[in-house]
């Protein structure tokens, strides 16, 4: 038995496969020391990302001889890489969007990645504005608004600038400021939330595609604890469409990349 442990700045995911079987856990620090107190018997524990160490130092002894760790970049996009040819989705080359705390966009190529760019916008940003604007920084409270919200009250709009945009189905949709909505101060706490999402969402999104154009790739994979709400995956569909990039997609189980990618990178390693 193998587990791979992608400790993050918000939430801690777990891959153990066991004879032959993946199974797949998101909990916080205490719940990933509580599952280790359980597998006493595991041939490897593969640690990666922000807060690998705090879970090495707290683990029982027994278990520390069997710790590897690994990368916390290359554990994502192999771990990206492997889900894909899971999937039956195999590609050469992609980009990867990794929608964590912060962000990291890769490209990869013949089964390598490269850290291509970044930005400190990401679901971090989503929750830390969303406790200060909305008083809440509980990601299904945050969505939940959201899906009720209008941004168009928060945001400025390319059409609010340029009244012929109002006849385009593209350019009447396309944020000119986010945040610039001259009338947001009668925004409500759901129009705000969409905003707030958006702006996250976008940021990822136009970065993701400016990488895949220069490198000439059309497929993006986006992957990341929030990617697993159905209103995040249409919000970067829908900046797909009107950005002209058709090629946005998502793994089932993306947000377990970094933890089954440290697996992936111990056994190459021994």
């Amino acid at each position: 038995m193998e587990i791979g442990i992608d400790a993050g700045g918000s939430l801690t995911k777990i891959v153990v496969i066991r004879d032959g079987q993946k199974e797949y856990t998101m909990t916080d620090l205490d719940g990933a020391l509580d599952l280790l107190g359980t597998v006493p018997h595991c041939d490897r524990i593969c640690l990666t990302g922000c807060r690998a160490n705090a879970i090495e130092l707290r683990m029982p002894g027994t278990l520390r001889s069997r710790v590897y760790r690994a990368d916390e970049l290359e554990s994502f996009w192999a771990g990206a890489h492997e889900m894909l040819s899971e999937e039956g989705r195999p590609r050469h080359s992609f980009v990867l969007a990794s929608f964590g705390t912060g962000t990291s966009v890769f490209t990869v190529s013949g089964g390598k990645g490269t850290r291509t760019a970044g930005t400190g916008v990401g679901g971090g940003t989503l929750t830390g504005l969303s406790r200060l604007l909305l008083g809440t920084g509980d990601f299904d409270t945050i969505m939940d608004m959201a899906s009720r919200g209008n941004r168009q009250t928060v945001d400025l709009m390319v059409s609010d600038l340029y009244p012929d945009a109002e006849t385009s189905p593209v350019l009447n949709k396309l944020t000119a400021a986010n945040f610039g909505a001259l009338g947001a101060t009668a925004a409500s706490r759901e129009d705000l939330a969409s905003a707030i999402l958006q702006m996250v969402v976008e940021t990822i999104a136009v970065i993701s595609i400016q990488v895949a154009r220069t490198h000439q790739v059309d497929t993006i994979v986006v992957a990341g604890s929030p990617t697993k709400h159905p209103l995040v995956r249409q919000r970067f569909q829908e900046l797909g469409d009107l950005l002209g990039h058709d090629f946005f997609t998502f793994l089932e189980h993306g947000p377990y990349c970094g933890a089954l990618g440290a697996i992936i990178t111990g056994e190459r390693k021994g």
